[in-house]
């Protein structure tokens, strides 16, 4: 059976992963749209 803490780490593992994915993904866009427009 699985511990407290073992399923808490990797629910936390889980969530963090999701939000910084999620967060890079944002910030990368908006930096390629910028740098998109400041080429163009």
């Amino acid at each position: 059976m699985e511990s407290n803490l073992e399923s808490n780490l990797e629910s936390n593992l889980e969530s963090n992963l999701e939000s910084n994915l999620e967060s890079n993904l944002e910030s990368n866009l908006e930096s390629n749209l910028e740098s998109n427009l400041e080429s163009n």
